[in-house]
């Protein structure tokens, strides 16, 4: 009799412990995920635009993913200088586009992102500028999370044949990066709860790379690796700076329009119907050492955005 008590007590136990590792393994997949709405939140309408924290709050349904949050973007005013080289001289442009951006999460934090521009001046094109980019990847804002994916962002046009989409989409590349919060230098800096600063290191392939003479090189393995460090640093309530250095494996690999380094600044509010303004420039700058096609690029080459976002 004990000894069937004890295979009982066992078994029982075993039990115990599989549901509690499964509890485990759903709670650590489960994590990233949207919280339900409550059933507060789902029956009780927002009455002012204000408060409003997608188009569910506004249509006062929860049809359709309304409310979800699984889509979400923004529509934006671009503007900046554009050096443009016509092949006799380089003269200067200014650039002046709406764009339309939208990012579907179909799982935990992995998405489809999309951004059309529509250019009021279509003379102010350059090697860097492109007419849509899009990308499909985990983006995680989380600190200690891997994201991956592959972005493309080169001179995309509408005007673009399949045959050249085709070639551009293997010039796109293959990113994989880890967001490391340092807990120490943010608690040291923090002025209030929104304080953060974010350390990105990032590696991309390209199985496919063209030069300034429009020639197509590489193939599945002998690409164009690039490597480099990205910084996001929230001040306060929503202002930030941010900045990335990018390092070329090989010297051939790096053209008139690739980056030495990036940076930005600017007041960006996440939630929906809220304006920001930002400026970014992601262009050719280059370090005083290294050679540049461009001498004139300045900070005036940057884009300065207006930002409305939006949350379905």
């Amino acid at each position: 009799m004990k000894k069937n008590m004890g295979l009982k007590g066992g078994l029982a136990a075993l039990l115990l412990i599989a549901a509690a590792e499964r509890s485990e393994a759903q709670l650590r997949l489960d994590l990233d995920e949207e919280p339900k709405m409550l059933y507060y939140e789902s029956t009780h309408p927002v009455k002012k635009l204000k408060d409003a924290r997608d188009f569910r709050d506004i249509l006062h349904k929860n049809k359709y993913l309304l409310g979800r949050r699984r889509i979400l973007g923004n529509i934006a005013f671009n503007t900046g200088r554009v050096l443009v080289d016509d092949g006799k001289e380089k003269h200067e442009e200014v650039r002046r586009a709406l764009s339309l951006y939208t990012r579907i999460r179909f799982f935990e934090e992995f998405s489809l992102n999309t951004n059309f521009y529509f250019d009021f001046n279509r003379k102010a094109d350059a090697r860097w500028i492109s007419d849509y980019e899009y990308s499909i990847g985990r983006y995680n804002w989380r600190g200690n999370r891997v994201n991956f994916g592959y972005e493309n962002y080169i001179n995309n046009k509408y005007t673009d044949s399949w045959s050249v989409f085709s070639e551009k989409f293997v010039e796109g590349w293959y990113f994989i990066s880890y967001n490391y919060i340092p807990a120490k230098l943010n608690a040291a800096l923090r002025l209030d709860s929104t304080t953060n600063l974010k350390l990105i290191p990032f590696v991309r392939y390209s199985v496919h790379y063209r030069d300034e003479n429009e020639v197509v090189h590489g193939d599945l393995l002998h690409g164009k690796p690039t490597t480099g460090l990205a910084m996001r640093y929230t001040i306060f309530r929503g202002i930030y700076a941010e900045a990335a250095v990018y390092y070329y494996f090989r010297p051939e690999h790096k053209q008139p329009w690739d980056p030495d380094y990036t940076y930005g600044f600017g007041y960006f509010d996440w939630r929906s119907f809220r304006l920001s303004l930002t400026y970014g420039n992601w262009g050719i700058n280059r370090f005083p050492w290294n050679k540049t096609s461009y001498p004139r690029y300045d900070v005036r080459d940057g884009v300065f955005r207006l930002v409305l976002n939006w949350m379905w």
